[in-house]
């Protein structure tokens, strides 16, 4: 069934090609640079945003696009670069080789090293594994930003949405020691969507296991990634903290959430509103929004640690970001803002 929504969206992908409007990337520095030697079937580009005013101590956000999109199409299209202006923090943008440049050498990338439709290769065994294929280049270009712009290593998350959202999940399992957080968009768990327990990415994380926050985000109208596949995102990195806490999955951590905020069409976030209890499908409120948002639930989960997983359900939402810039490909002018959640839940979720 997964494998069938992702020929689909990869399809989709090949269809819906970024708008051509002209947009600002914001008032900072936005520049390209490589990863990996000339000819590296593994080398990739990657832009780093770089605002005025970057704040101590220094955070880094690496963003992870989805099908068909560029670094540049990301970028104005999420909106992270406005959220990084106003708060002080660089931005990183890995952007997948399609491999279809006969010209250069460089591109011409080797089987399976590249996407025609740049899509993050998720779902290659020889692209989830750790020291290999592209989340040792992920990785890779996180350590030259991290050194390069001096960041604290404590403040570095990854994030993506759809084919992004999955390679994010697959560099925090990978590499739980070099992220601090994950965010996930319309994304499913790590194994190729198998892992909703949480165990399998407990033991690939290895001598490295820790419990690892996650901001996590689907819309109750997306036929791409249904919502159950994020809710088992949830329940995986809620399965990762129960084993990582004393070795044993025995609901250590609570698998309900310990609270849950409605925002529906009445504006009064009420439980009650009939539009956003949550699962209730369809939220037809959420076809026409409300003062400029979908109606959408927010489930947080804690351990004893703290806040571990936020859960945005936006009702009404499809396949797209919300609150993103119409100049960009797959977003939804429709609210809520979520670049700036997920920045106020990384800012508050440091690496201990």
């Amino acid at each position: 069934m997964k494998r069938i929504a992702f020929v689909a969206l990869c399809a989709l992908a090949c269809v819906l090609a970024p708008s051509t409007g002209h947009a600002s990337i914001g008032s900072g520095g936005f520049t390209k640079h490589h990863y990996g030697a000339n000819g590296d079937p593994f080398g990739r580009d990657y832009y780093i945003y770089e605002p005025h005013h970057i704040a101590s101590p220094r955070m880094l956000v690496v963003y992870l696009h989805g099908c068909s999109q560029t670094a540049r199409d990301a970028a104005i299209g999420t909106r992270w670069d406005d959220v990084a202006d106003r708060k002080g923090f660089v931005v990183a943008y890995p952007e997948q080789d399609a491999g279809n440049d006969p010209q250069d050498a460089s591109q011409r990338s080797a089987e399976g090293s590249a996407n025609g439709a740049r899509c993050w290769n998720w779902f290659r065994p020889e692209d989830d594994a750790r020291g290999a294929g592209e989340p040792q280049t992920i990785a890779g270009i996180t350590r030259q930003v991290i050194a390069r712009d001096r960041i604290d290593p404590r403040r570095v998350f990854v994030i993506g949405a759809s084919a992004g959202a999955n390679m994010a999940t697959i560099m925090a399992v990978t590499y739980p020691e070099l992220y601090a957080g994950v965010g996930s968009l319309v994304g499913c768990p790590y194994a190729n969507c198998g892992d909703s327990s949480g165990e399998v990415a407990f033991r690939t994380m290895g001598p490295r296991a820790r419990r690892m926050p996650a901001f996590v985000v689907d819309g109750e109208a997306d036929e791409l990634n249904p919502f159950v596949n994020s809710q088992a995102v949830v329940e995986e990195y809620l399965g990762v903290a129960d084993l990582a806490d004393d070795g044993q999955m025995n609901d250590s951590v609570s698998r309900r959430p310990t609270s849950v905020f409605n925002h529906g069409a009445s504006g009064v976030g009420h439980p009650a509103d009939s539009c956003v209890r949550p699962m209730e499908f369809p939220c037809l409120g959420g076809v026409v929004g409300f003062s400029g948002s979908y109606p959408y639930s927010v489930f947080t989960y804690r351990d004893h640690a703290g806040s571990i997983v936020q859960f945005f359900l936006i009702h009404g939402l499809g396949h797209d970001y919300p609150g993103g810039d119409p100049n960009g490909s797959f977003t939804d002018p429709l609210g809520p803002d979520i670049t700036s959640a997920a920045y106020a839940f990384f800012a508050g979720h440091p690496r201990r």
